[in-house]
């Protein structure tokens, strides 16, 4: 019997040690679905539904995470004790405790704890699986295609398909660069580009669809130029291939920023209370003084949902994909707009 005890008291702890080791977590993991604790399916309404998640563990406790497919994403650090995975500041502060429950080289699923602790209903399960995985999940279509010119096929940028900026941010990287040599205080206005990332990975032919100024159009073109060869590649059934990329930079004042954010909280006070008809309110308050906020159109468009008013949601979530969108947009429309 006691044999047995021991026998058992081995597997145990080595599958608990398995469950915890360090070394499997290393590599991109991107957010494949987010469920309650009973695995329960997310509402629409929530705020994390649809969401796009990317972590990047790397040796030895770094971590880059990003609700952009296009960014690396922030730095911060790290642990695992006892089949948790602690998030730290750099500085070594406790920000999220997350429980293991699954990591393997296929899957990485954590529990967040709710107000109640982790094993509230509430709680949330994180269901990650490997980048390379979640690309090849997606199947192409002809919108996923830019342009096809002799042999070389360009193709749209979006989370199944995009090159890599060797940097964070390339988005930060422009906009530091601008700001050494040009001031936005007090001003307005809008940059939008578009530009190429080649199969040999140089970024190139950039064009500006919309500018703020000469200057500044300028800047921004040096600031690029300076960045062609910090790229890698999109990558495509094992190969390297061209990739449509796009920029947007705003700017705005204080006068119009500070009334926007503070409608922007009561209106999503408002959308967790589920108040939708005072949430549409003030989402139509704030996005009159920033048209281009798409977080705001993609809340405005589930009031609007939620509301009964499917037609008018869709306008709004078309908007914000025209204004670059992301995946819980992208997942809206195919729902409710196709």
């Amino acid at each position: 019997m006691k044999f047995f005890y021991l026998i058992c008291f081995v597997i145990l702890s080595n599958a608990v040690f398995a469950q915890i080791n360090k070394s499997n977590i290393y590599g991109t993991w991107v957010i494949n679905k987010i469920t309650f604790r009973d695995d329960a399916e997310l509402p629409d309404e929530h705020v994390l539904k649809n969401v796009y998640l990317k972590y990047t563990f790397s040796q030895p406790n770094k971590l880059n995470t990003s609700t952009l497919y296009y960014n690396k994403g922030d730095e911060i650090s790290f642990d695992i004790n006892d089949g948790f995975l602690l998030f730290k500041t750099p500085e070594g502060n406790l920000m999220n405790t997350f429980h293991i429950e699954t990591v393997n080289k296929n899957e990485l699923v954590l529990l967040q704890k709710g107000r109640e602790g982790f094993d509230d209903p509430d709680a949330l399960k994180f269901y990650f699986i490997p980048e390379e995985k979640y690309q090849a999940n997606f199947k192409l279509r002809p919108s996923d295609i830019y342009s096809i010119k002799l042999i070389d096929t360009i193709y749209n940028s979006s989370p199944k398909i995009y090159p890599i900026y060797k940097g964070i941010s390339f988005q930060s990287y422009l906009s530091n660069g601008i700001h050494e040599r040009i001031s936005m205080d007090n001003r307005e206005g809008h940059l939008a580009a578009s530009f190429i990332v080649t199969k040999a990975g140089i970024a190139d032919s950039v064009k500006i669809i919309e500018g703020i100024d000469d200057e500044f159009n300028r800047r921004f073109i040096k600031i690029f130029n300076q960045a062609r060869k910090d790229w890698k590649p999109a990558i495509l059934n094992g190969n390297p291939v061209s990739a449509l990329m796009m920029v947007n930079l705003r700017y705005t004042t204080s006068d119009i920023m500070m009334p926007a954010y503070f409608a922007t909280r009561k209106a999503n006070d408002a959308f967790n209370a589920k108040e939708y008809a005072i949430a549409l309110y003030y989402y139509d308050i704030s996005l009159e003084r920033t048209p281009f906020d798409v977080d705001n159109l993609y809340r405005r468009g589930m009031c609007k949902m939620l509301l009964g008013n499917i037609p008018w949601a869709c306008e709004d979530w078309k908007k914000a994909k025209a204004l670059g969108g992301n995946s819980s947009i992208d997942a809206a429309i195919e729902k409710y707009c196709n």
